[in-house]
């Protein structure tokens, strides 16, 4: 894999666009970058992290916040990754899911993460599913996120660790390169086996035990201590011998039921005939002594049966007698109320009114109805004129009232027009007020900002007297330091001479001069004697105490800057006055608010006043019209009431009244058409009564009966001649049962015979039928247990037989599952994925031990361990170091802090190999290597640059992350990340062309 080009954007620490050229700056094969901490070094490998996989490595991918806090916060975040991948050239742009504010109301709203590929070569379709880039990306690369991140991000820090962790966390790295979930699983497929093989045979066990449990229970005894086969047959033939005794007493108790039933039997029937012939013979007793009562029976039921058809015409001539009584009452009191009329005691002439023919009724009502006939037309216009009258008032009512209202009306509309011209005044006011209030409002958050920026100047003022003695600290401190470095420098090569000096022997040529002459050797001091590690502490104190100077001087520079732009803002005007100008600003703004406020309700009440004239103007023409309106109708109505009373005078000749005289006539018609409607119904009554009687006398004579009384005397009721019949019926059917009795052979017989004792031949079947109940049930659980023995004993040998091949079977299983577990027979006590590990950590420490070889001029190479740790723990993934020097292999946590730093870093490229092989032999071009060089002396740092050479020199491109001085020197191509208030930017050194930084 060859980076060619990346660009951020809004990520991490930076805000711009930061684009950097990889194929210029790395045209060397190795650059440097470096920068002051927290500028965002780790970023820019976060970047290329990010743009192939989605996420950066370790914790930082748990925070979730790649946005810049630098940009603003609606700046999307992007990488875009150029690269050539197996000879694939691709284009990456990745967006990482960030939330910014929403564009309407408040909150924030998320925006999902978003990516696409492009194949620069044309060698594939672009993509933008963010899974199909990753699965693209992972196979073109060879390896996942977890191997990239070990292997071309080479963090030396966690080498470091696993240099010197145990065994458990070696694995736990080792785990996140290598693939070994598929040995895992089969270490997991062996366990469940060997748990489902022991669950299984668990249960067969059980089972078995259950069996023999089970056959104990059903057939008695107790189970030996390992049941078999035999133990199993014994029991099923005892059970088997049961059976059979219990089935031959069962025999013989149900024979003598058998007998014991059929003696029962016949004395029993024997004693029902002679109960069924005494019974008989009481019953013929019983009927010859109520002879004269079925007698009377009969002839009284005859008579009844006589009389019936007559009954209902009886009953029709009593209703007959009881309308034709009613129907004279009805006469006379229709004739009383007839003749209590004057006019109609007038038309009687001394006739009994209950005697007059009903024609002549009909007569007189006939002349009396055509009287009230000529009457009824004038009656109803009388009956009309009280709501003629009262129309005629309604009308006077509503002409008044609508005077009234019309003079309301009038005097509101001349009031209007003044109305309105002071609400139009009014609003002509409020709109030229909002006119000024743009103008007004900014000029209060004018003064408002310059309250802001006077209070910020106080605070600018009071940091930068802070910042200026911390700037002047600073300084000091680094100067110190810096004579300090100076001095230790002098004082060591003072004390190098003096130990060359200490090594000249006389007539011998000095190793530096040649001079076999020694005049004035150096001479060593106490104060002479300077180590590498006091060099390196003052060499690094030297360099915080800078970072620390040029800290605290950019934040002098920016106070200072900020200052001199709030000046010019502020000019020369004072605190009061910039108060009382924003205190005349706030009320004039406030005034012009509150009449910009009431505009809406000034222009609402000018319309109202508009509609509420428009509104008055056409109540008072509709008034105008109801009252015309009233007139002519007022006028209309009293000339037909003067009409009606000049007709009713001309009718009546002023004689009494016309209603009177209707009601007259009206009720003399009621009462005579009353007294005609009687005379008829008693004269229709009085015929049906003398038909009825007539009817009755002949039909009574021809049933047999002397007069209609004999015939009632004779009459019954249904229920009494239901009974008489029951009576007469039931008498014959016993006789005749009785009779039938007798004459059976069997009941004769038994009649003669000796009587039966049913009670000694029931005690007999009792004790009989109890005999056999119990050999019954005794054979029944015999046959049963036997039975159940039977099934049981089956199902055990068949248990027992399948249980051994299960026992042999779970054995293997399960020493194979201890053995790939690491226990057991298991020596080493290496899991199968373990010990696939140690293998994978074998072949990285061969390709290591060539590195360390190298970088330690042959004195150091990696030796591995496979022997299991203290207390039984997993063996297998030890590292240790063989010293050629002294031919002892050592632990990796005796090196020196150097030392540490070229095994880590040896480790570190033996992994890229054996990763890169792994992954189909892709070379991996490109390298970072972060941190770690500061503590190698200057020899080791030599012997260290000449394996990054070798790397480079191999085609690969190594990209050093460090803070250490001396490499600037050491590396021309150098990328400068730069720190800043507003975010971060990089600037490309030793190169001809740089880079276009944020």
């Amino acid at each position: 894999m060859r980076i060619h080009h990346l660009r951020m954007r809004a990520f991490g620490p930076f805000a711009d666009d930061t684009v950097i050229d990889v194929d210029a700056l790395a045209a060397d094969g190795l650059f440097l970058l470096h920068g002051q901490t927290g500028a965002g070094k780790s970023t820019i490998l976060d970047a290329v992290a990010f743009a192939l996989f989605g996420r950066v490595p370790g914790a930082r991918n748990d925070a979730k916040r790649l946005h810049s806090d630098h940009a603003a916060p609606d700046v999307v975040p992007e990488v875009e990754l150029e690269a050539t991948i197996g000879g694939r050239r691709l284009r990456i742009i990745r967006s990482p899911e960030f939330h910014r504010p929403k564009k309407t109301g408040e909150g924030t709203r998320k925006i999902n993460a978003r990516a696409s590929l492009v194949w620069v070569d044309g060698s594939g379709p672009a993509l933008t599913r963010i899974p199909d880039i990753g699965d693209a990306v992972i196979g073109v690369l060879g390896m996942s996120a977890e191997q990239f991140f070990q292997v071309v991000l080479l963090p030396q820090g966690d080498f470091a660790r696993f240099l010197r962790a145990n065994p458990d966390e070696r694995e736990s790295l080792l785990e996140r390169v290598f693939d070994t979930a598929r040995f895992g699983d089969l270490e997991e497929w062996l366990r469940e086996r060997a748990r489902e093989s022991e669950a299984d045979l668990g249960e067969r066990t059980a089972a078995l035990d259950r069996l023999a449990g089970q056959i104990v229970a059903v057939g008695g005894g107790d189970a030996p201590a390992e049941p078999d086969d035999e133990w199993a047959q014994a029991c099923r033939d005892a059970a088997a011998q049961d059976d059979s005794r219990s089935a031959a007493v069962l025999t013989s108790a149900q024979a003598a039921a058998d007998q014991a039933r059929a003696a029962y039997d016949a004395g029993v029937r024997v004693a029902d005939l002679r109960r069924r012939g005494g019974e008989a013979r009481s019953q013929l007793g019983q009927l010859v002594r109520g002879e004269a009562e079925f007698a009377a029976a009969t002839t009284a039921l005859a008579a009844a049966r006589r009389a019936a058809p007559l009954g209902p015409i009886a009953d029709d001539l009593d209703r007959a007698i009881t309308i034709r009584r009613q129907a004279d009452r009805g006469v006379d009191r229709a004739a009383g109320r007839f003749v209590e009329l004057d006019e109609a005691e007038a038309w009687c002439a001394g006739r009994e009114a209950n005697s007059i023919d009903p024609d002549a009724l009909e007569q007189a009502i006939g002349r009396w109805t055509t009287e009230s006939g000529r009457w009824q037309p004038l009656a109803r216009r009388i009956d009309e004129r009280p709501a003629l009258i009262a129309d005629i008032d309604a009308v006077d009512t509503r002409i008044t009232q609508c005077g009234k209202r019309m003079g309301e009306l009038s005097e509101l509309v001349e009031r209007a027009p003044e109305r309105r011209r002071l609400a139009a005044e009014s609003l002509t006011a409020a709109t030229q007020m909002r006119v000024q209030v743009p103008g007004l409002r900014t000029e209060h958050e004018r003064l408002t900002k310059l309250v802001v920026a006077w209070e910020e100047r106080e605070k600018q003022r009071a940091s930068a007297r802070a910042a200026e003695r911390k700037l002047l600290d600073a300084r000091e401190k680094q100067v110190s330091a810096a004579e300090h470095l100076v001095d230790l420098r002098r004082r060591r090569l003072d004390g190098m001479a003096a130990e060359l000096a200490a090594q000249l022997v006389d007539g011998q040529p000095c190793m530096v001069c040649g001079s076999a002459d020694h005049p004035e050797p150096t001479v060593a001091t106490d104060g002479t004697s300077v180590s590498d590690a006091d060099e390196a502490d003052a060499r690094a104190a030297e360099q915080d105490a800078a970072t620390h100077r040029d800290a605290a001087q950019a934040r002098h520079a920016a106070i200072a800057q900020r200052l001199a732009v709030l000046d010019d803002t502020l000019g020369e005007m004072s605190r009061e006055q910039i108060d009382d100008d924003l205190a005349r600003s706030a009320a004039a703004l406030a005034d012009a608010d509150r009449a910009v406020a009431r505009i809406p309700g000034l222009e609402q009440a000018l319309g109202a006043i508009d509609a509420e004239t428009d509104a008055w103007r056409r109540e008072l023409g509709e008034c105008e019209s109801i009252r015309s309106a009233d007139r002519q109708k007022a006028m209309s109505l009293r000339e037909t009431l003067t009409a009606l009373d000049a007709e009713i005078l001309e009718a009546t000749g002023g004689r009494g009244g016309i209603t009177e005289r209707l009601a007259e006539l009206g009720e003399l018609i009621r009462r005579a058409a009353s007294l005609r409607d009687a005379r008829r119904a008693g004269l229709d009554a009085a015929g049906r009564h003398d038909d009825i009687a007539q009817r009755l006398g002949e039909r009574c004579v021809a049933a047999g009966f002397d007069d209609a009384a004999a015939m009632r005397a004779a009459l019954a009721t249904d229920d009494q001649i239901t009974a008489w019949e029951a009576l007469l019926t039931r008498a014959g059917a016993l006789r005749a049962a009785a009779e039938a009795t007798l004459a059976e052979p069997d009941v004769a017989a038994a009649l003669t015979a000796d009587p039966v004792d049913v009670d000694a031949l029931t005690a007999d079947l009792r004790v009989a039928e109890e005999v056999r109940v119990a050999a019954a049930r005794e054979h029944a659980v015999a046959a049963r247990r036997h039975a159940v023995l039977k099934e049981y004993v089956a199902q055990f040998w068949s248990a027992a037989d399948g249980l051994a091949p299960l026992r042999e079977r779970h054995e293997e299983l399960r020493g194979l599952a201890e053995l790939v577990a690491g226990r057991g027979q298991n020596s080493r006590r290496m899991a199968l994925r373990s010990y696939v590990l140690a293998a994978r950590l074998e072949e990285v420490l061969v390709a290591a031990s060539a590195r360390l070889r190298q970088m330690s001029s042959g004195r150091y190479e990696f030796a591995h361990s496979d022997a299991a740790g203290p207390r039984g723990r997993r063996g297998g993934l030890g590292i240790e170091v063989r010293d050629e020097y002294t031919g002892a292999v050592r632990a990796t946590t005796t090196l020196s802090g150097g030392e540490t730093f070229f095994a880590s870093l040896a480790l570190a490229l033996g992994l890229a190999d054996v990763v890169s092989a792994e992954a189909g032999g892709r070379v991996l071009d490109t390298l970072f290597i972060d941190e770690g060089f500061g503590t190698l002396d200057p020899e080791a740092l030599d012997l260290v640059m000449g394996v990054l050479d070798e790397l480079r020199s191999g085609g690969r491109v190594v990209g050093v992350v460090s803070h250490v001085e001396e490499l600037r020197a050491r590396i021309p191509a150098q990328l400068h990340v730069i720190r800043g208030e507003n975010g971060s930017r990089v600037r490309m050194e030793g190169m001809a062309v740089p880079a276009v930084g944020g």
